[in-house]
């Protein structure tokens, strides 16, 4: 049985590659001729070593054909749902499964029925919003410190860089010649170039 062993796992770790490698089901993507040769190349050699080697020395004794054949099904037959774990295994790895998990939590908290006052108040919010009574982004503007918080840091960059422009006119010739041309509504790409010293 050490044959029939070494024959399904050499097919469904060969056959894993053509799984892994799709981003969708993996009989969809056709892979290169070359990969899907070398991979029947080394099926029926690992087939033929299978059902015919009997090696005293690994302790390997051909399992024939008829359990060639079986194993071969069964591993057809286990190869479909490897892409259907692939997209669970993504899914979870990407971190919506968790956000959704979090979400939907309700059995375990504190809050008073279960937390339908809040759930109420967010579906209110939601309808407004969808039918155009409420406007998401200005709703809560002020609401929490953080956000205020990041306003305030905002503005104050805002007022610094206004402070190094007019620093800037005031202190350079160029500076103080284009900000006479804005006072006098004058257009500065006609004047000509020539006044940096």
């Amino acid at each position: 049985m050490m044959a029939a062993l070494y024959l399904q796992v050499s097919i469904v770790s060969q056959a894993l590659i053509f799984v892994t490698r799709s981003r969708s089901w993996s009989f969809v993507e056709r892979p290169g001729l070359l990969l899907l040769g070398a991979f029947m190349v080394a099926q029926l050699v690992a087939t033929l070593i299978a059902v015919y080697a009997n090696w005293g020395f690994a302790r390997i004794e051909g399992c024939g054909w008829g359990w060639a054949g079986v194993i071969w099904l069964f591993s057809v037959v286990t190869y479909f749902p490897l892409d259907l774990l692939k997209f669970a295994i993504r899914y979870i790895l990407s971190g919506k499964a968790w956000d959704n998990l979090l979400e939907n939590k309700t059995a375990f908290t504190t809050k008073k029925d279960y937390g339908k006052e809040e759930r109420e108040a967010q579906w209110a919010a939601a309808q407004r919003t969808l039918h155009g009574l409420q406007p998401p982004e200005t709703n809560n503007l002020f609401s929490d410190k953080n956000s205020y918080r990041e306003l305030s840091e905002i503005a104050e960059q805002a007022k610094r860089r206004a402070e190094v422009a007019r620093l800037r006119e005031l202190h350079t010739l160029k500076g103080h010649v284009e900000s006479v041309v804005k006072l006098k509504g004058l257009d500065i790409d006609t004047i000509q170039q020539h006044y940096t010293v």
